[in-house]
C-alpha cells in the first residue's frame, strides 16, 4: 500500500476517533486537496504533488499532521 492510502486511512482513523462524519470530512479535505479522496485504493501510485496538497488540507481541516 502507498502513502496516498495510509493517510486516507488514517484520516479515516481520526475521524472516527473525534467521533466525526468521515464522509462530509473527506470531501472537504477533497475539495481542498483537489483530488477525491474516494477514488484512492490500495493500489493507487503514490504522487509527491497530491501528498503534499492532502497534507496541507488535512491540517487544515482537521488540525493533524499526517504521519507519513
Amino acid at each position: 500500500m502507498g502513502h496516498l492510502y495510509d493517510s486516507v486511512e488514517e484520516i479515516d482513523r481520526v475521524c472516527r476517533a473525534r467521533g466525526l462524519d468521515a464522509i462530509k470530512v473527506k470531501g472537504e479535505i477533497s475539495m481542498k486537496s483537489g483530488f477525491f479522496l474516494a477514488i484512492v485504493f490500495p493500489h493507487t501510485p503514490d504522487d509527491d504533488e497530491k501528498l503534499d496538497r492532502l497534507r496541507a488540507a488535512t491540517k487544515e481541516v482537521l488540525g493533524v499532521s499526517l504521519g507519513m
